[in-house]
């Protein structure tokens, strides 16, 4: 996984989803996101998504209890 690191491939797959949804009459996107993981948070406020909410403590990724962080974007 860490080959596709700092490549711009989280990037370029956001912008195909946005652009493909309202095709597909999707006319609104939630991400969840670990609370830690900046760069995925700047990446979708990058492309217009708002915070919505936490979820405290939901997940446990390599042995440490973290937030989920949602997400949102309304695409029309």
């Amino acid at each position: 996984m860490n080959a596709f690191r700092r490549r711009g491939v989280g990037p370029t797959l956001l912008d195909e989803a946005i652009e493909r949804s309202p095709s597909l009459e999707i006319t609104a996107l939630t991400g969840l996101i670990f609370g830690h993981d900046e760069a995925s948070l700047q990446l979708f406020v990058r492309a217009g998504f708002v915070h919505r909410g936490v979820l405290p403590r939901v997940a446990r990724l390599d042995g440490v209890e973290r937030d989920i962080v949602i997400v949102g974007r309304h695409l029309v």
